[in-house]
């Protein structure tokens, strides 16, 4: 049995679709910016009181800091693809975005063994964000796609057929 993604026509019910995926471009950024600062910041300061087991959260927090930080990249690239409807660029989104939310994955487990509730919830809450996004990115894709096939076929129609027998010549 295959599982089918599910295809949304509008973002959060109400917001065109290519709009949504703007707006929801920009809250990435924004959100992926204030993560890295936050990151840094404490990172910094866990360095500086190293203790016992708190190595584990600098490689944590060095790794969510790499995921962070490109995405920061990807999501302008979201950007430049939603306004100018580049299918490839928002497949390469598509891609990336499946990828860095299953490494996401690893990090956050290693908080909920650590017993971070608060870290977990804001986490989990970014990586279903981020599942969001992924459907409504493959959602324009695919809607792209079948406008560009629509017009492909129309253009064929309009197409006008010339049916030169072989044994004729045109000089």
């Amino acid at each position: 049995m295959r599982m089918k993604v599910p295809e949304v026509k509008r973002c959060c019910c109400c917001v065109p679709l290519r709009h949504g995926i703007i707006l929801f471009g920009l809250i990435n950024i924004i959100f992926s910016m204030l993560a890295v600062t936050s990151l840094v910041i404490t990172t910094e300061l866990k360095k500086s009181q190293l203790i016992d087991g708190s190595s584990l959260e600098v490689v944590t927090s060095t790794i969510l800091f790499s995921i962070f930080g490109m995405s920061v990249i990807l999501n302008i690239m979201l950007l430049f693809a939603g306004c100018q409807k580049d299918v490839l660029m928002l497949r390469l989104y598509l891609y990336y975005g499946v990828v860095t939310t299953l490494a996401a994955l690893v990090p956050t487990f290693i908080l909920v063994s650590r017993m971070m509730t608060f870290d977990v919830c804001l986490a989990l809450f970014a990586i279903c964000m981020q599942w969001y996004v992924i459907i409504l990115v493959r959602s324009e894709i695919v809607k792209l796609e079948q406008a560009s096939l629509r017009a492909e076929e129309r253009s064929l129609a309009h197409e006008v057929t010339i049916d030169v027998p072989d044994r004729d010549t045109l000089l």
